[in-house]
Parts: structure tokens; sequence; C-alpha cells
């Protein structure tokens, strides 16, 4: 089920990107990654050499120093581009809009002023009126102007550039919503981009985002002065960036070129042809004026809207600058007029405070003339950096292929190799694209399948993360009742120790049995025993998972439990005789509780042993529990049922008093006995109380002389051993181990010692 989900989260990421993608939506998350990543990898690749004779001719610092203050006088361009002509360049295409006549200032009267006799009866008549109609006409159009136009119409190849607006708002504010695309008519018919349209269709049909609003003109004087117009207007990406620069647009009815491409058609002596499909432009196309066979073909954006992906060459000085002061004064060095020759300029401002400054991904200022000069460049070489529509195909397949290798990658494997796959993938995948599809000029959206990758692993985790909660919340739940949380909380970190079979281990293990349950249980209602029972489970057991017991199962009124699994506890021994002795202060409790109530007396008896055993689930596939099995375990059954025999609480082997790492235990060497269904001999021990007797010195002493007594026992030294456990009960007159070992005495001192008597006590009953 989760295969499905995440496969189809996949599908619908993967979808969602290609209809956003594909169709042009304002997708700002997508848009604003994959943005990111492409200026990345410009940078990544590094600073590439220009590769036309493409420059900026620079109205810079130099110039406004030469000329002076902003806007200076439109006469120095004349000789300008007449050296500029000399020298050999081609084509000159304006990053600038000359769109109000320039004033006449005092310099261009002194001319005017010079051939003006003066007499000393003032000036005539005819020559006063000469003046007058001179300063008319500068009022008309200033000499500036003429002499700009006039340069303009000598050096023949320039383009004049003008700007449009993009929206109703832009018109509103310009004050000329009267008449918007005032001066259109003066641009030569020649400019409008020859188009192709489907049958039917008119370029007003089109999308609202391929139309201009209206448009700045030149002055008239430029209008006359040459053939060629384009317009400089570019729509930056929300970031400022210009990435797509614009190549036509619809104005008024009429497809014009952008100084980009009428500037590169010019030099390459092409004309444009644009052609168009139901959507929106298809096609742009330079087509040789020589031969209609031979074009050269723009790769535009996959969106219909005739926008090319500036392949920029590095950050800003990137492409040679010539100033408009050197150019007037022709001292360019040989190696400036080397390049120079054939070469395109673009005249823009780059002074500071009048320059068009924007960022690319190489340089937070780089002067806006360098985008057109780097469309120019990249039209002229044909070296493109393209987004074709068949690449959303191959982005949607990628997406695709992510979702069925990764969901079940991500589901059914852990975190590390789920990171590691996905970072090789993506490693993989930027490589491809740096050396396949980057490298041939083709950008491609790699920012995708690390949204999908990492989108997927999120949800994998949170779904992970909700399910095993619950699962351990549900073990914490069963496991509650038989293990301590510690124990739990290592076996949730380790789950496969939940499995079925088992593994050998030294553990401890714990039997207790209730005295007399048979007369107390005949004493109750089977509803008072569940209440009795459950009285006295509650507290026993709550010692056991306190000290990180596990409590096996109870049997009838017994319980088995033990210490050293699945948790490793060095001081098992010690922990389970504590435990021991814990319960026998809670059975004070409880007895005294139940007499309150009406209850029989209740009494108990433990077993303690210390070996090597079998835990592990033991059972069926279907149903298991969690169990210790083996020789050890049996011992400690034997030895819990041994305890009314010796009439003491705890009774444990030798093998749990060796294991003993604590010193404050208390307890007595009781006997040699072999249990039944077994032939070795064990030592047995009793676990003492501390408050067995008045205080620690006199149990002290009590043990010292119950070991006297055992240790003449065993060397049949009959009378000595006698007198030691007389004073033993002398200390504790009830102490039936004591009894138990003067009634042996007595029988071995009548009857005399069996034959091949070791000192081993054979029980015969469980």
């Amino acid at each position: 089920m989760i295969l499905i989900c995440v496969c189809t989260v996949s599908l619908c990421i993967g979808m969602t990107f290609h209809h956003y993608t594909q169709f042009g939506r304002d997708a700002d998350f997508i848009t604003s990654i994959e943005n990111s990543l492409l200026d990345l990898r410009y940078t990544m690749r590094g600073v590439s050499a220009p590769k036309r004779r493409v420059g900026i001719l620079a109205i810079d610092e130099e110039s406004i120093k030469r000329f002076g203050s902003w806007p200076f006088s439109r006469r120095f361009y004349q000789k300008a581009f007449a050296n500029l002509k000399k020298i050999g360049v081609s084509w000159i295409g304006f990053d600038a809009i000359f769109s109000e006549p320039q004033a006449a200032t005092i310099r261009d009267l002194i001319p005017v002023l010079k051939d003006i006799r003066k007499t000393p009866s003032g000036v005539p008549k005819t020559e006063f009126n000469q003046f007058i109609a001179q300063l008319s006409q500068m009022n008309k159009v200033s000499p500036g102007d003429t002499e700009f136009a006039q340069g303009i119409q000598n050096f023949q190849n320039i383009v004049a550039g003008y700007f449009y607006f993009s929206s109703p708002l832009e018109v509103k504010e310009s004050g000329r919503e009267q008449n918007p695309f005032m001066g259109l008519a003066n641009m030569e018919a020649s400019e409008i981009v020859a188009t192709i349209l489907p049958e039917g269709k008119e370029l007003k049909d089109y999308p609202i985002g391929m139309q201009a609003y209206g448009l700045v003109p030149n002055i008239d004087a430029i209008h006359q002065s040459t053939d060629h117009f384009a317009f400089f207007s570019n729509d930056a990406d929300y970031d400022a960036i210009v990435r797509w620069v614009t190549l036509v647009r619809i104005i008024d009815g009429r497809l014009m070129p952008s100084l980009a491409l009428k500037t590169a058609a010019e030099a390459l002596e092409r004309d444009i042809l644009v052609i168009f499909d139901t959507q929106g432009i298809e096609s742009i196309d330079l087509v040789s004026r020589e031969d209609e066979s031979d074009a050269i073909s723009i790769p535009i954006d996959p969106y219909g809207q005739g926008r090319m992906l500036a392949n920029y060459r590095g950050p800003g000085r990137t492409f040679p600058y010539f100033s408009l002061a050197d150019a007037y004064t022709n001292s360019f060095s040989d190696k400036q007029r080397e390049y120079l020759k054939d070469s395109v300029l673009l005249l823009g401002m780059t002074a500071i405070g009048i320059n068009d400054q924007r960022p690319n991904p190489f340089d937070p200022a780089y002067d806006g003339v360098e985008v057109h000069t780097t469309a120019i460049d990249n039209i002229m070489s044909q070296d493109f950096m393209k987004r074709p529509k068949s690449i959303f195909r191959t982005e949607l397949i990628v997406l695709l292929v992510i979702g069925l290798i990764f969901a079940p990658i991500l589901i059914f494997s852990g975190a590390l190799v789920s990171g590691v796959s996905a970072i090789l993938f993506l490693g993989g995948y930027i490589y491809f694209d740096r050396y396949v599809w980057f490298h041939n000029g083709t950008w491609a959206y790699i920012g995708m399948p690390l949204i999908e990758i990492s989108t997927m692993y999120v949800l994998v985790t949170i779904y992970k993360y909700i399910v095993e909660e619950r699962e351990k919340r549900q073990v914490q739940g069963a496991f509650a009742h038989y293990l301590s949380p510690d124990v739990i909380g290592e076996v949730l970190e380790n789950p496969d120790s939940l499995k079925l079979g088992g593994e050998r281990k030294v553990l401890t293990v714990f039997f207790s049995d209730v005295r007399s349950f048979t007369t107390i249980s005949e004493s109750l209602t089977p509803e008072q025993l569940c209440i009795f029972m459950n009285d006295y489970f509650t507290p026993m057991t709550s010692i056991i998972l306190r000290e990180k017991g596990v409590l096996d199962k109870y049997i009838g009124d017994a319980i088995m439990a033990f210490w050293g699994a699945p948790i490793p506890i060095p001081n098992q021994a010690d922990v389970a005789a504590r435990s021991s002795i814990e319960m026998l202060f809670a059975l004070d409790k409880l007895q005294a509780d139940f007499k309150q109530r009406g209850f029989p007396h209740c009494d108990i008896g433990i077993g303690l042993n210390t070996g090597s055993m079998s835990v592990g689930n033991m059972g069926s596939d279907e149903r298991f529990c969690y169990t210790v099995m083996g020789d050890a375990v049996n011992l400690g059954a034997r030895l819990e049922g041994l305890t009314k025999d010796y009439g003491i609480k705890v009774l444990m082997s030798e093998f749990t008093v060796a294991a003993f790492q604590e010193k404050d235990h208390l307890f007595r060497e009781l006997d040699d006995i072999r249990v039944k269904g077994k032939n070795e001999p064990v030592r047995v021990y009793d676990l003492m109380r501390p408050d067995f007797l008045e205080n620690e010195s006199k149990i002290k002493e009590f043990i010292e002389t119950f070991n006297a007594g055992r240790l003449a026992y065993l060397n049949k030294q009959w009378e000595q051993s006698s007198a030691y456990f007389e004073n033993c009960l002398k200390m504790k007159p009830e102490d039936k181990s004591s009894l138990l070992y003067r009634e042996r005495l007595a029988t071995y001192s009548r009857e005399g010692v069996p034959e091949n008597w070791d000192g081993v006590f054979t029980f015969t009953h469980k």
C-alpha cells in the first residue's frame, strides 16, 4: 500500500512539474530553484571568451568628462561615427533612445553670431532677419540633432533603438494613452519581421504576453536618417536577472525585432523569418539573402513567446568596451583597432549614474547593454543555450523512473542505503547534465529530481515514524506486563531479537510459589481467589520489572522470571537475590492487608539458580513466547520446591552464590543435595533476611555456628555437629534447617551411616 502511495505521489509531482513548466505557468517555486541551479552551472563552467567581434561603444565617465555634463550635445556623435567607419566597424546598434529633441545651446549660436558684421550704425536689417530665421530653425531642429542625424546617415549601418510598454499601467504613467503607438508609422516597413501564420490567425489573436501596449520612438531626425529600427526592451525574471532575451514583439499588429536580433541579422546579411503555430511562435530563423535554403535556426523558449536563452560569457567587461571619447578623438590602440575592424558595436550608457545595471549569474552589477551584446554574440556564433520542448518528456521520464526505483528503496531499505542511493543518483544525474546536456547547450531541470527524492524521503520517513511509533506503543503495551521499561527499550532498539529461536546465555532464573495454595483456593470463592492472586502478583511483578527482570510467566500460583536477557546485567545474581529479599518484605505488608480483609495467610518459597540456559522465542511460527529452557532452569524450579523441606524462604544454588559480585548478602551453606531427576550433587544456600535475628552481628554468629555444625557433620563428627546445631536452635528455636540436621544426626547415631555415605542428601520428590 505504501509503495503505491509513494509512486502515486511521485507521479503527481512529475505531472504537476510537467504541466507547469511545459505550458509556461507561474511556477515560482520550481522556477526559482531551477534558475538558481542554471546560474550555478554558468559559474561552475567559468568565463567563456566571446566568439565574434562584438563590443560596447560606451558613453562612460571619460566621455562625459570630454563632452560636458550629461546629456551632452549630440553633435559629437557625428565625428565619432565617422572615425569608427574609417576603422572598419560594420554595424552599430543603439541601446539608447533619443526621444526628445535637443535644445540649441550657446555653443550652437557662436557660428551664427560670427557671421553678423557689426557697423557703427548697428546690424543691417537683412542680416538681422537672417539671424532670426536661423534661430527659429534651431528651435525646431538643433544643430546637435542635425549633425547627429547626419552622422547616422553617413555611417548607414546603424540600428536605432526604442522601447515598448509591456502593460497598460506603463502607458498610463507615460501620458501616451491617446496615441500609444505614435512614431511606429515612421519606421520603415522593412523593419516588420516576415511571418508565417496558420490559416485564419492574425497576430492580434496571440496571447497578451506577446503583445506590446505602446512604444516610445526616437525623434523624426533619426527616423529620417536610418532604415533600421529595433526595440531594446527586455523582461527580467523575478530576481531581476535577464535570462531570456525577447527577440520579437507584436506591436500594434506588427511583428517587430529586438535590437539583438535585428543587429545580428543585418551583420550576417540575413532576413528574419518567424513561423507561428496555433499557440505561439514555433521557430525564428535567419535566412540568407543569397540562398533561401541557408538558414540559421535560433532556439527559442518552449512556451512560444519568441525568447532566446542567454548564454552568458562571464561577468561585466567580458566583452571589450570602447569609449565614445576615444572614438571622437580616434585615439584607439592598435590592438583595439584590430578588434574593431568588421566588428559590431552597441552604443550604451555605462557611466555611473546614467548606466542601466542588472545582475547576471556572474556579476551583481552587469551593464544592461552587455545583455544585448551577449545575445548578438550567441546568434552570430550560433553558440546557443536552449531549452527545447523535447526536454520535458525526458524530465518527466526521469521523475517517473525515480518514483518507481526509489520508492521500494526508501520503503524497504534503511536510512543509510536510502541516503547513499539518493546521493549516487543525484551525483550521476548532475554529472550527466554537466557533460552531456549543459556542455552541449541544453538546459535541463535538475532541481526537480532532488525535490522529488526529498519529498519521497520525507513522506516515507514520516510514514515509517508514525507506523513504527504505533508499533512501538503496541509492543510497549504488550510487553509492559512482562518486561521493565529498560528491557522494552532494548527490544525496540533491536527488534531482530524477537524472532523464533534462542541462544545460550548464562542467566539467573527465579521461581516462587505460594505455600498451601490448594487450601487457600478451597477457602475462597472463585471471585475472591482472583482478587487474592491479583493482589499478590501485583507487588511481586512490580519488583521484578523494576529490577530489570523479565517476567516469563505465571504458572497457576507460581511466578517464573529471569535476569540477564535480553539486556545483559553483569550483577544479575545480586539483582535476583536483592529482588527476592524485597519480595519477602512486600509479602509482610501483603499478609497484614490480607489478615485485615479476612483472607487466608499467604507465604511463599523462592528458588534461585544461575547457569547456562537457552533464551529466546520458543513456540511456533504462529505463536511464541520469550522464555528460558535448560537443565539450569529445571534446577531452579526444584530448589523452589525444597524450601518447604528446609523451612526457609529463599533457596539458591552454589552457582548463584559463585556469581555474586556484592559482599553484603547474608546466606548460609545449607546442604549438599541431589534433586529429583539429577545425579550430580549441588550445594545449596539459604538467602537470609536482614531481620532474621535481632541484628546483623547475631546473624553472622548464627551463620558461623551453622557452618561449623555443617563441617562437623560432613566429617562424621556427630556429637560436635549436634552441639553446634543445638546452639543454633538456642539462637533461633524455630529454625527448621537446624531441626532437620538434629533429626539426621539422631538417626545416624541410632542406625549408623549408610554405606558409601558422601554427605549428599538425595530428594525423591520435587
